[in-house]
């Protein structure tokens, strides 16, 4: 209680009371009270008599807080004897101020706890804001936003570490804040890390600094304040709190300068400053510690998408390494489905728009379309990159085989000859030229077979006339060693030239068109986060048609999800308008997106995605049709031929 005289309230019926002369001479400020709503704000002991019982009940007392005194029997009254002594009077009086200074101590730590508890709070909505953040710099935003208000700071500056291994670690001024300043745009300042600065040196010695007024920093400080700012924004700067964020290991990963503390309700266009205590500062490293982990975990996620997109990207270009042809084709259609399905929340169709993908929706689409064609590696080389109906070595069997028969009819015309001259006493000159003629005319008539056969050969479409003159090379039997017949063309070498569209034969199309199978099936060994476990479903389904005429499953209508569906039609115009298929040209655009609309009205295609696609001209981030580069090779797994040209479904 000190030297102070505590303050003793009562009626003024004071003079009645028996314990009057006593407490005149006891180390207490009497104090009339006559109005209860007018108590002193220095009242700390209450003299309770029926005069002020009589004005107020006694619970309006007791929620004075004040210690109520008096020789009344009531509950939460602390007695009084009424002949008590000065010294008896007095070492009462004295523990009431103690009960009161107990009390006052009670209620302020009572109230201090409550603001820890809602400061407690409002860290744990801060980490859990902070670990439900995605985007980089809207988490740094957030964490200079709730800092500021956490410490009621005028404005606040983050940096980060930027640490490379093939360069000394710089210091990145990332965002700030200024609530008196109007924000200006603002871009990230690499500088080299030292610590000639208030943050360089918090970085480099993982030290907090707490600074009253940055201008009185002291001579042999090895940190100085940088007052540009100050000078070109005619800001002042005064106190500035900067606490490292340390991260799980102790690496500091970055800085946080809290700047110009304002004190809570004073006048907002007229703020008086004050200085960081402890009290603030101990919220405001936990708000630093969970800062650095927040970063530190959405930098990892950060790698670990780029580390991934890598991967899918490297995947895409080895797969197209075994085939040439597709080379771009992947990234295009990529291309083309994100640029349609950003498209979606604004079509005109409600069906559409209520399939608008969501973020993780789009990123699912991406890896499908890149990863679409990834079953290739699953089909077999030469088929895959088999480029005319017949091998080469076979093709060099065929020649090697009439120029075997060639060489027959000159022996067997030279016999011929040889008997004349023997067994007829010579060879006339009208017989030997005669033998002559018949000799060039057959060897004149396997040549023209083989030209057929060469060009025949090439993959291209074929009329029903040109099975006429495959049938009759078919039928040309030639001798072979030993005097015996054999046919100029086996069964499966006819088969394959027999070939109506490109080069492949029926079991060796089946194989192409098994690579979706194969893809969906190599995609689902991936162990795909939540956000993406529909990639393989999405990608094994690009060749599915609305009709259920597609492959592998035959889905049919709202069975194929919609990302599929929309890489179908983005695959089927890349098909169309690439230029990397030499047996076929490019196709103009306007022919593309005919073909688009004739397949919807046919009930293969959404028709819905078709008219969005056209409308919304998505093909134009791949450029003009015929502007990708050249192949040598002349089929690709996801070449497209109109309905209206198959011989058969399932025609890719």
């Amino acid at each position: 209680m000190g030297t102070s005289r505590l303050v003793l309230g009562h009626s003024n019926t004071l003079g009645e009371h028996p314990l009057c002369q006593v407490l005149g001479q006891c180390p207490v400020s009497l104090q009339v009270v006559d109005d209860p709503q007018a108590l002193p704000a220095e009242l700390a002991l209450l003299l309770l008599d029926e005069t002020l019982l009589a004005l107020r009940p006694l619970e309006y007392w007791l929620e004075s807080g004040a210690i109520l005194l008096g020789c009344l029997d009531q509950s939460g009254v602390l007695p009084l004897p009424a002949r008590a002594s000065v010294e008896e009077l007095s070492a009462l009086l004295r523990f009431a101020g103690e009960q009161h200074s107990l009390r006052h101590k009670t209620a302020q730590l009572t109230a201090a706890l409550a603001g820890k508890h809602d400061d407690l709070s409002k860290l744990v909505d801060v980490g859990l804001a902070l670990s439900a953040e995605r985007d980089l710099d809207r988490l740094l935003e957030k964490i200079l936003i709730e800092g500021r208000r956490l410490s009621n700071s005028d404005a606040a500056s983050l940096f980060l570490i930027g640490r490379r291994p093939d360069a000394p670690p710089q210091l990145i001024f990332k965002l700030t804040q200024n609530g008196t300043l109007s924000q200006n745009s603002f871009q990230d300042q690499r500088m080299p890390l030292s610590k000639a600065s208030i943050a360089g040196y918090v970085a480099l010695t993982s030290t907090e600094l707490n600074l009253e007024d940055v201008y009185a920093i002291a001579a042999d400080a090895p940190y100085r304040f940088n007052r540009s700012f100050d000078l070109q924004m005619g800001y002042r700067t005064l106190s500035i709190l900067a606490i490292p964020m340390l991260n799980h290991r102790h690496e500091v990963v970055g800085v946080l300068e809290f700047i110009n503390r304002q004190r809570k309700g004073c006048d907002a266009f007229n703020p008086e400053l004050i200085a960081f205590d402890e009290e603030i500062a101990v919220s405001l490293r936990a708000l630093a510690s969970q800062a650095a982990v927040a970063i530190e975990n959405r930098q990892l996620l950060d790698d670990i998408s780029r580390l991934f997109d890598g991967f899918v990207k490297a995947s895409v270009f080895a797969i197209e390494r075994r085939d040439p042809t597709t080379s771009g084709h992947s990234f295009r259609v990529a291309e083309l489905c994100l640029a349609l399905a950003n498209q979606l929340p604004q079509a005109p169709s409600d069906k559409l728009r209520a399939q608008a993908l969501s973020s993780d929706g789009l990123r699912e689409l991406r890896y499908a379309a890149l990863l679409h064609d990834f079953g290739k590696v699953g089909v077999r080389e030469h088929v895959l990159v088999k480029a005319k109906k017949l091998a080469e070595p076979v093709l060099e069997n065929l020649r090697y085989r009439v120029a075997l028969a060639q060489e027959n009819l000159r022996n067997q015309t030279l016999r011929k000859m040889l008997h004349a001259y023997r067994h007829q006493a010579g060879l006339s000159e009208e017989r030997r030229l005669q033998l002559e003629a018949e000799l060039a005319y057959e060897c004149e008539r396997l040549e023209r077979y083989l030209n057929n056969i060469v060009q025949a050969n090439e993959p291209s479409m074929l009329s029903e006339g040109d099975f006429q003159h495959l049938q009759e090379v078919q039928g040309e039997l030639v001798k072979a060693p030993g005097n015996c017949l054999i046919s100029l063309l086996s069964e499966g070498e006819f088969g394959a030239l027999a070939i109506r569209k490109g080069s492949l034969t029926t079991a060796e199309r089946e194989e192409i068109e098994r690579h979706v199978v194969h893809t969906q099936e190599f995609l689902s060994l991936i162990p795909w986060t939540p956000d993406l476990q529909g990639v393989p479903h999405i990608a094994g389904a690009h060749h599915e048609k609305l009709d259920g005429s597609g492959y592998p499953k035959g889905l049919v209508g709202d069975a194929i999800p919609c990302a599929s569906r929309i890489m179908t039609v983005c695959d089927i115009y890349d098909a169309l308008t690439a230029a990397d298929r030499p047996y076929k040209p490019a196709m103009p655009l306007d022919r593309a997106l005919d073909i688009l609309k004739s397949e919807a009205q046919s009930g293969l295609l959404d028709a819905e995605l078709v008219q969005l696609f056209i409308a919304s001209r998505c093909f134009q981030v791949t450029g003009a049709p015929g502007s990708h580069g050249a192949s040598p090779f002349s089929h690709h797994v996801c070449d497209y031929e109109p309905s209206c040209t198959r011989e058969q479904p399932h025609t890719h």
